[in-house]
C-alpha cells in the first residue's frame, strides 16, 4: 500500500532535513521525503493499511512540528 502527500511549506528543505534521523529509522514502513517548489512530498509505503496509517500519522504531527517551529502556523 503506497500513500503520496503534499504539503505547503516555505522551507520544505529544512523540514525534510529534520525527518531525516526519523526516515532513517523506519521499520514498518517505508518513508520518501522530497521537496518541489514551496511543496514537501512525502510517500508512505506499507504491507498493510495498519503500518500505511501509522506511517501517516507519525509524519503529518513531525511535520506539524517542524512547520510550528518555523512559524508557519500561525500565518
Amino acid at each position: 500500500m503506497k500513500a503520496t502527500i503534499e504539503v505547503e511549506c516555505k522551507n520544505p528543505e529544512i523540514v525534510i532535513k529534520s525527518l531525516k534521523p526519523e526516515i532513517d529509522d523506519s521499520i514498518k514502513f517505508d518513508v520518501k521525503a522530497e521537496s518541489v517548489n514551496d511543496k514537501l512530498i512525502l510517500t508512505v509505503e506499507a504491507e498493510n493499511i495498519s503500518g500505511l496509517l501509522a506511517g501517516i500519522n507519525s509524519y503529518m504531527r513531525l511535520i506539524r512540528v517542524a512547520k510550528d517551529g518555523m512559524g508557519e502556523l500561525n500565518e
